[in-house]
């Protein structure tokens, strides 16, 4: 039986400083619609906000090819798309991804799986034992096979109205995180 081939790219993961967020807008601009796109000023609010976990992924030239923003988070619905946050809860229950994006060209070469392994890490490492996030449409089935699945027992129309800003076919997702 013959497997699939994937080429892995040599990677080096790094923190997100804020000289990487011209080539972090770069990189959201190939992988996501204009509609929901967010600016620069959101990206330096989640950084100075967490800069401890957010990352960004370099191939061996050295050219940016995937990044990660996630922070912690609390409570049963998601941050809204683009607003500033003015500080994160002090009592963060989970690991909230908020975009984890890979170049078209990048993509299947295992860069975002090295990014969110290196979140999980820093989630454990502060005790958040359940991660969370909204998959964009196209996206649900990757982070099914990943273990999330789809928050159960909110409101409805309240979940829908905060999901409504992502675009159609928004999901909140969950999942517990394993403690190795």
């Amino acid at each position: 039986m013959l497997g699939r081939r994937v080429a892995v790219m040599t990677l080096q993961i790094e923190l997100m400083r804020l000289h990487d967020l011209d080539q972090v807008l770069d990189v959201q601009a190939d992988v996501y619609d204009t509609d929901i796109l967010e600016d620069r000023h959101f990206y330096q609010n989640r950084l100075d906000l967490s800069p401890e976990s957010c990352w960004v992924a370099r191939d061996r030239d050295g050219q940016l090819q995937g990044y990660l923003v996630s922070y912690p988070w609390a409570g049963l619905l998601p941050p809204s798309l683009g607003d500033t946050l003015e500080e994160l809860p002090s009592l963060a229950d989970q690991w909230f991804i908020h975009d984890c994006a890979v170049r078209r060209h990048g993509q299947g070469r295992g860069i975002a799986g090295a990014l969110l392994r290196t979140g999980r890490q820093y989630a454990r490492q502060r005790g958040l034992r359940r991660g969370s996030l909204v998959s964009l449409g196209p996206s649900v089935d990757y982070w099914l096979k990943r273990g999330y699945q789809p928050v159960q027992g909110m409101e409805p129309a309240v979940l829908e109205n905060k999901l409504r800003q992502y675009g159609q076919q928004a999901r909140f997702m969950h999942c517990l995180l394993p403690l190795d």
